[in-house]
């Protein structure tokens, strides 16, 4: 089924007037040094294309309002632009968009665009992927963030709590996800041992035990199938002494055909690796 069109606005490029570019953010709003290190680049490099919208003679700036200000900033009187003549409804949809797909907008505010965009304009979480170039379960498992404890939300947005540690925590009851934050912060938890701690917390008991028990008959199984192997392989008696974890393998040599054998073998593996 195609996808109804989202802008109806037309597209126009052209070169306008800075002066006539309105923005919702202002000069202030920006670190004075960072502006100016930006100016410096599109000096020597070029200045970028912005998106507007046209208002009444006068443009709307849609996205990109840091490296507007840095262009600003520098002097540069004119910059070429592509011209919408988008509705107030889908001029709003296309800053959303631009800010989301910025490649430095923190996770939070980006779960907040992509909710907004579901909530008042009514996406579907396959829309609003197509437009940003990422998967359905992508764009909902960022979304989910927001349904945290807002004491979990205070720990990412101050940097404590990184995105990927607290995506484990959505499942995890309300009253129990703050006490896991810190837990992982005080242990320093990578996400994976943060969703193992966050898998056995959920998993009954009794559930965990078969889990472990058929995981090591399985690790049991591969290595009784590995000496197997090496039975075949050095066509002579291989035995074992130890567990998964560590061990010794003993391999016969019961003739000088099996130790000249036994020597071709290191031969190839030393020329492989060569």
């Amino acid at each position: 089924m195609r996808r109804k069109k989202l802008f109806n606005g037309a597209c126009e490029e052209k070169t306008i007037r800075v002066s006539l570019v309105d923005t919702e953010e202002k000069f202030e709003d920006f670190p004075k040094e960072k502006l100016a290190e930006r100016a410096a680049y599109f000096l020597i490099d070029g200045v970028p294309t912005f998106a507007v919208n046209s208002e009444n003679g006068r443009y709307r700036l849609l996205a990109s309002a840091f490296d507007f200000f840095a262009v600003k900033g520098a002097g540069i009187s004119e910059i070429k632009a592509k011209v919408y003549s988008f509705t107030e409804k889908d001029a709003e949809i296309f800053t959303i968009l631009s800010k989301a797909k910025a490649p430095d907008v923190p996770t939070l505010e980006e779960a907040y665009l992509y909710d907004r965009l579901c909530k008042e304009f009514s996406f579907k979480q396959e829309d609003v992927a197509a437009l940003v170039g990422k998967s359905r379960p992508a764009i909902a498992n960022t979304i989910r963030l927001l349904s945290l404890e807002p004491e979990v939300i205070g720990l990412i947005e101050t940097n404590k709590l990184s995105a990927g540690h607290a995506r484990t925590l959505v499942k995890v009851p309300k009253d129990k996800q703050y006490a896991f934050a810190m837990e992982a912060i005080k242990r320093d938890y990578s996400v994976r041992e943060m969703e193992r701690a966050v898998k056995t917390y959920l998993t009954p008991p009794e559930v965990l035990n078969k889990e472990r028990t058929e995981a090591a008959a399985t690790k049991s199984a591969e290595l009784k199938e590995l000496v197997e192997r090496m039975r075949r392989v050095f066509r002579t008696k291989v035995s074992l002494i130890g567990n998964d974890k560590k061990g010794r393998i003993y391999i016969d040599y019961l003739s000088a055909d099996d130790l000249y054998r036994m020597e071709e073998y290191l031969d190839i593996i030393e020329k492989f690796n060569d």
